[in-house]
């Protein structure tokens, strides 16, 4: 039987929507979701980006980074509650003096408020590829801030790139706090090659890496692997134990934000 065209639309409208919100979506999931066939889906992606929306990677879409993809004020509005309560906790394992590096994710931005609202002494060294995170830090006490060059993409804020890799060539860090977009058994995953390579790039100058994520990226697939268990450094995110344990996460690699 055939599908009216208005349902169609609808089902490619929010298709799209969760496409520029999440940055990355399988083509198992959009069949979940809608309960459609694969080759429902396939048709659906090829449409949208046909009208320039996405990309189409091998097993699922993309979203472009700078054009299509949720911006990080949209981001920022996002799961503010469990932002809150991740950055809380990483910021009880940020150091006082020392290095650290700071990514362009929104949860690391409310690590960064934090950091800048700190009433006693700190001497911190603050690396960052975040315009939002460097206007946020900018002036606080106690901390000199960093910025690395590279292409710098708008709507996200943020700078990456070959130049921003060259950056780090210089700097060691007692701790970095990156973002990402999903995490299994296999270890941390993120939607975008370059910033795959930057933050990779980041854990080899680094000390102790921290992925905060909360607990709606657990098991969403996503095409790029950051790295690997036991590898990963530490996890900081508000899951359960029950909740990782189910994903073959090592609680061992994990600091529990609850």
């Amino acid at each position: 039987m055939r599908v009216p065209a208005h349902i169609v639309e609808e089902r490619r409208r929010q298709l799209r929507e969760l496409v520029r919100r999440d940055g990355f979506i399988p083509v198992a999931e959009i069949c979940e979701r809608f309960g459609v066939s694969i080759a429902t889906a396939r048709r659906d992606l090829a449409a949208i980006e046909n009208d320039g929306h996405i990309t189409r990677t091998y097993g699922g879409a993309l979203a472009d980074y700078n054009t299509s993809f949720a911006s990080i004020g949209e981001r920022d509005r996002m799961a503010r509650s469990a932002k809150s309560i991740i950055a809380a906790a990483a910021e009880r394992k940020t150091p006082r003096d020392g290095t650290v590096y700071l990514d362009a994710g929104t949860t690391v931005l409310a690590l960064a408020r934090l950091l800048a609202g700190r009433t006693s002494r700190q001497q911190l060294t603050v690396v960052t590829n975040s315009l939002a995170v460097a206007t946020v830090l900018g002036g606080a006490p106690g901390i000199t801030l960093h910025l690395i060059g590279g292409v710098f993409l708008h709507r996200q804020s943020v700078l990456f790139g070959e130049q921003s890799i060259e950056a780090l060539r210089n700097w060691r860090f007692d701790a970095a706090f990156l973002g990402g977009q999903s995490l299994d058994a296999t270890g941390i995953w993120n939607s975008h090659a370059e910033i795959v390579d930057l933050q990779r790039a980041v854990i080899e100058h680094s000390t102790t890496a921290f992925f905060c994520l909360d607990a709606t990226k657990l098991g969403r697939s996503t095409p790029h692997l950051v790295t690997r268990w036991p590898d990963a450094g530490m996890l900081v995110t508000d899951a359960t134990r029950e909740q990782l344990r189910a994903q073959q996460v090592p609680l061992a690699q994990v600091v529990l934000a609850r």
